[in-house]
Parts: structure tokens; sequence; C-alpha cells
């Protein structure tokens, strides 16, 4: 029997949802049980404003997500910064153009799972995850939360990101803080 194969795919700035993306990687490819494919989602600003905002090159050897992967992969893990309480507009730009996946209902079935970052713990995690959703649920995709699963969800003496809804990230706007041991363990 074919494994099933989980597309982990991500937008990242800075690089801190990047190495939550490479964890979950690492605890999806531990079990034996799925083959696992990191991608990333095409950057659509200008690199001079990529320039001015100091951001780090992508890594070109992690893959662009195609809507060709999308149609044949059989799970996906979707990370995303969040936006005033949305995903990022590389993101958007990307569901924006699986019109045609929608007019053939390929994707009707597919699991669906989520993690996300913030600037700071009331960012937004959770929100951004919910004005994500119409994505999934238009295309009859099934989202598979990750729910209280993890202690570190219940930490309250110190800034975790995560939540109910999927593995997270809390980075200042600066970058100066990365991801913590907690949140890896969480992803």
């Amino acid at each position: 029997m074919t494994k099933p194969t989980v597309y982990v795919v991500y937008y990242s700035t800075y690089g801190h949802l990047r190495t939550v993306a490479d964890n979950i990687v690492k605890g999806l490819k531990s079990t034996g049980l799925v083959n696992v494919e990191l991608r990333q989602f095409e950057e659509t600003l200008r690199q001079e404003v990529l320039d001015k905002m100091h951001a780090p090159p992508k890594d070109a050897s992690v893959p662009i997500f195609t809507l060709e992967e999308f149609e044949k992969g059989d799970a996906f893990m979707f990370g995303f910064p969040t936006r005033s309480g949305t995903p990022a507009a590389q993101v958007k730009t990307f569901f924006d153009s699986t019109g045609a996946l929608w007019f053939k209902k390929a994707l009707v079935g597919k699991m669906a799972a989520t993690f996300t970052g913030t600037g700071d713990q009331s960012g937004g995690q959770e929100s951004t995850t919910l004005t994500f959703l119409p994505n999934l649920i238009h295309q009859g995709m099934i989202y598979v939360p990750m729910g209280f699963t993890h202690d570190n969800l219940f930490i309250v003496d110190e800034v975790v990101g995560g939540s109910a809804y999927g593995a997270g990230a809390i980075a200042s706007i600066t970058g100066a803080r990365a991801v913590s041991e907690k949140e890896i363990e969480i992803a």
C-alpha cells in the first residue's frame, strides 16, 4: 500500500514559520506513516519592498507549491503569518488561483491543518486561522485542528505561540525573538 503524501506548505518573511515547518516535517517523518514534502508559497512582494523590510532571501532549495501538487496531495499543513487577523497576501493569492480545482471538485475530502505566526501573543493566531477556513470549506476539504493536545498550550507564565487551532510561533516585528523550544515541541 502506498503511503499518503502530506505537503507542509508555509510562507515566512523572516524564517520563523520555516523553523516551525521544519519541525512539523521532522515529526511527520518520524511516524513512518506518510511521505512528507516541504513547500513554500510564492513571494508576491517586490524585491525593493523586501529589502526595505530587511527580509532575508527565500530558501531557493524549497520548491514553490503548485496547483498540481495541491491536486495530487493527500493532506496539507498550511503555515502563514497573520496580517491584521488574516493570512498573508501570498497565501490568499495562491488560494485565489484554485478555481479550476474547485470546479472539478479535486480537493473534496482532503485533510488540512494550519500553523501560524504572530508578532505578539495577542496577535491573532486563532482569528487568522478562522479567516483562512473559507478557503478549505469552499473546496470541500476537512479541517483538522490540533485541539488542546499539548501541555505547552497551558503554559501561562511565559509567552508561547500555538492554540487549539494549530502550532504557532510568536516573533517580534524586529525578528529578535526566535521560535522557542516550547513552540518547537508543539510543532
